[in-house]
């Protein structure tokens, strides 16, 4: 049977941008599939006692920026922390992903590429242009876009969502192999580990 790493996000997370080629590495690394799946930060931070981010505390905003710099640093990974459009709406961005993944594609590089229009390129995301564009550079079907809001999509959505609120989740990125929740790009170490037992 096939290793799974589960990949609960929002396609705006500089975190989750930080860890979405680190996760794809890592899971061909040990032969295993990630199963992506876009969630609503709204219900995720009502669930978790989690607040959008200006409505943090000062002090917390601050140190998220701190720590942006410190892991773009540390991995090497260009990020722009003050990107234009951020936040943003996210809805058709994550309906896409949806589409493309029902029809049974492999979505990693066009999530790479939505996250990279935000943190590093200064997109907008929610635009169905720029996600038109990032679906033609990853070689798919324009149609995904305008499945975006398909019902099917929009009801698959709020099933991740209920699934992640069941599952206890209060931020992201999240990853669970099997049952064993790993909160955090920089707990990507712990899945390769766990994965490595596996082997």
């Amino acid at each position: 049977m096939s290793r799974i790493i589960t990949h609960y996000f929002f396609v705006q997370s500089p975190w989750a941008f930080l860890g979405i080629r680190r996760a794809a590495e890592i899971a061909t690394r040990h032969n295993a599939k990630i199963d992506h799946r876009p969630v609503k930060a709204s219900e995720i931070f009502k669930h978790g006692g989690g607040l959008p981010l200006k409505q943090r505390p000062l002090p917390r905003q601050e140190y998220r920026m701190v720590e942006l710099k410190r892991w773009r640093r540390y991995l090497g990974i260009p990020l722009n922390e003050n990107p234009k459009f951020f936040p943003t709406n996210e809805q058709l961005a994550a309906g896409t992903i949806i589409a493309a993944k029902i029809d049974g594609q492999d979505v990693t590089n066009l999530i790479a590429t939505l996250m990279g229009d935000i943190w590093l390129n200064d997109r907008d995301a929610s635009s169905p242009d720029v996600i038109a564009e990032a679906l033609h550079a990853n070689g798919l079907s324009s149609q995904y876009l305008e499945l975006a809001q398909d019902s099917t999509v929009m009801d698959t959505y709020d099933a991740y969502t209920r699934d992640a609120v069941t599952a206890n989740i209060f931020g992201v990125p999240t990853y669970f192999i099997g049952d064993e929740m790993f909160w955090g790009q920089d707990r990507l170490d712990f899945v390769d580990r766990a994965l490595a037992t596996q082997d």
